[in-house]
């Protein structure tokens, strides 16, 4: 009978299976289907009688599974939880009628944990122990080994996982080798992996669309094909940062290592390795790492460095070691942890670099705009001093047009544009789209209108006699779409004077402020804004009391964390919109208002380290609401701060 098939076409088989089944009621289940045209010539073979046949498929990748039934919800499967990595674990081991021995247990449940929820790798593990002694050293050597026990079962584990690479195409294959370079369980900030992408010169441009938006697209579709996990999002739905499972990690690093696409090592001594790997092109330090004189950091043809600890640098008296000098190719140069006395003049050298991020004490130095192809740049100092201490951009910086983002951790003084030698034309970063923590002086109709294109910006107290002088050439940034402003000491901004200027503003942020109320019925004027986040300001009075005129039409999202407020009075008039409401150390506020519960849209009130009567007011509105059949309204207090303090906040929003 076997034989008999063989014999068959693939045609043929197909109308012998339609045959077989036809005018039948059938139950099919498909495993691991890659494709929509697979699925396609699959389903020829299954006739549709209307009688109830079902097909259930499954699928590695999510736009397969909505292609083969677009009106029906996906069942998406998760990882399993450590009771049910757990579960199985012991199952697999000691079988269903067994249970696992009470000394070996808790070593049990660290294994189970640390197979990071993947039933694959659980499998592996269990065949593992099942073929070592029961004794509770060998478990023991077993946990601190999980990642090296499935490792050594390429065939089980990774081959099967190396399916998805092998199926990736062309242009997502390097985007998901980048990953390995990453610690392992790092939270990866999905803009920095966007950024690095496009810096390494990745992908291509699509008509109509940016760079930057092809980067957005390919993390979602490695995403959907699991490959990828979604750590958090933002309010809007996009992704804020994701990670990556330590098997996949490890896939990654050995289809990198085949390829000679990048290299990565927690060794401290670097200079073997790097001698035994000229061809590679891109290197990953996770530790520490020592160099003395004699060191060559970098192969010529590297395209990438990440270091993610500190250069632990010794030199003979009277000689200096050149860090950079074999860099020549490099596009992207990230040194995390290592703080330079000053900055490295060799990195101005590096004419190729797309990407750089680094921490020094000095300054930018004029001959930064030397890297005139660079499109990111990701400068910090010391972050004790940063409120402290005001940088001085270079004025050649304006010649740096090819600059999208320039990310500064301190304060910073942007001078008037130049003009051109040869044109007498005022140079403009016409392609900068983010600059952090330009100081109010800076905020001049002159530097203004030469930055056509930013579209996130975030500006800093200078001690300005009066900042809203400055504020209001804010209008002339027409595609600003998301302004954070920083003050010390509760300063009257005159928001009223200023306000009307941001059109097309969807995210604000204001911190240190002292807020009258004029000041805010201008913030419910303002036609686009989305996501409102007040972050230790001031009340006028302690008290923010909202008129029906104040509505903010659009708003979705309102933080208000460490106020001085005591009293709020307002309606679901005022906030027709409003899907999350979270306050943060509102240890002052008396209670919110009731008619909050009120509006329709709204899903989620979080309370974190409020008072107890903003706390019992927030039960009686979730037990109002309960009352009056409304479930879809979630209120949560917790009695912990996620975030320390508002210096926190301002930290964090660096990065």
């Amino acid at each position: 009978m076997t034989d008999k098939f063989l014999e068959k076409t693939e045609d043929q088989l197909s109308e012998m299976l339609y045959r077989k089944l036809k005018n039948r009621r059938y139950l099919i289940v498909i495993d691991d289907i890659w494709s929509t045209e697979v699925w396609d010539n699959v389903t020829r073979c299954f006739p549709d009688d209307d009688n109830g046949n079902r097909i259930i498929l499954t699928s590695r990748h999510n736009d397969v599974a909505a292609y083969a039934n677009p009106d029906s919800p996906l069942h998406e499967m998760g990882v399993l939880s450590l009771d049910g990595s757990w579960k199985l674990l012991s199952i697999k081991v000691f079988g269903a009628n067994d249970v696992c021995p009470s000394e070996l247990e808790d070593i049990g449940k660290q294994i189970a944990e640390k197979c990071g929820g993947l039933p694959l790798a659980i499998l592996v593990v269990a065949g593992h122990l099942s073929k070592i002694s029961r004794s509770r050293e060998s478990w023991i050597f077993v946990a601190k080994t999980v990642s090296s026990v499935v490792a050594n079962d390429p065939d089980k584990c990774l081959g099967v996982l190396g399916m998805s690479y092998n199926y990736l195409p062309n242009h997502l294959k390097p985007c998901f080798l980048s990953l390995g370079g990453f610690p392992e369980d790092f939270e990866i900030k999905a803009r920095t992996l966007i950024q690095v992408w496009v810096a390494e010169g990745f992908l291509k441009p699509e008509r109509l669309k940016s760079l930057e938006k092809v980067a957005e697209e390919s993390l979602e579709d490695l995403i959907s094909r699991n490959l990828i996990m979604i750590r958090k999002r933002r309010f809007s739905g996009e992704i804020k940062s994701c990670g990556i499972h330590d098997l996949l990690r490890d896939l990654s690093l050995r289809e990198a290592r085949k390829d000679k696409f990048l290299h990565v090592t927690s060794t401290r001594h670097v200079s073997n390795f790097l001698a035994q790997r000229k061809e590679g092109s891109g290197f990953s330090f996770l530790s520490d790492i020592s160099l003395n004189g004699s060191s060559e950091l970098s192969p010529h043809v590297a395209r990438s460095m990440f270091f993610w600890g500190k250069l632990l640098i010794s030199t003979p008296p009277h000689r200096q070691i050149s860090l950079f000098a074999s860099f020549k190719l490099i596009r992207v140069l990230a040194i995390f942890s290592h703080l330079f006395s000053s900055f490295p003049a060799e990195i101005t050298q590096l004419i190729h670099l797309r990407y750089l991020w680094i921490r020094s004490n000095g300054s930018l130095p004029t001959s930064v705009s030397q890297l005139y192809n660079l499109q990111t740049l990701v400068f910090q100092q010391p972050e004790l001093y940063y409120m402290y201490k005001t940088l001085i951009l270079p004025r050649e910086i304006w010649n740096m047009t090819q600059l999208r983002r320039l990310r500064l951790l301190s304060g910073n003084y942007l001078s008037k544009p130049k003009r051109s030698a040869k044109t007498d034309d005022v140079l403009g970063l016409r392609n900068l789209e983010e600059l952090s923590h330009l100081c109010f002086a800076s905020c001049t109709e002159e530097v203004f209108s030469c930055l056509p294109n930013i579209r996130k910006l975030s500006i800093l107290d200078d001690a300005s006699d009066d900042a809203s002088e400055y504020l209001k050439y804010l209008v002339c940034l027409e595609k600003l779409e998301t302004l954070k402003c920083v003050c010390y000491g509760q300063k009257r901004l005159s928001l009223s004077n200023w306000c009307a200027s941001l059109t097309y503003v969807k995210r604000l942020i204001l911190s240190g402020c002292f807020l009258f109320s004029e000041d805010m019925a201008s913030l419910a004027a303002l036609p686009n804004l989305e996501v409102l986040k007040l972050r230790d300001n001031e009340f006028e009075g302690r008290a923010w009391i909202q008129s029906d005129e104040d509505e903010f039409s659009k708003l979705k999202f309102l933080l208000v964390a460490e106020p001085r407020l005591v009293n709020w009075e307002a309606g679901s008039v005022n906030f027709p919109n409003l899907q999350k409401l979270v306050l943060r150390k509102c240890t002052l506020l008396e209670e919110i208002p009731i008619d909050i519960g009120e509006i329709c849209t709204l899903e989620v009130i979080e309370l974190i380290c409020c008072s107890s009567s903003a706390e019992n007011s927030a039960k009686e509105i979730q037990d109002e609401q309960d009352s009056m059949g409304n479930t879809c309204l979630n209120v949560r207090v917790n009695a912990d701060a996620d975030e320390s303090s508002s210096l926190f906040d301002f930290w964090r929003a660096v990065y």
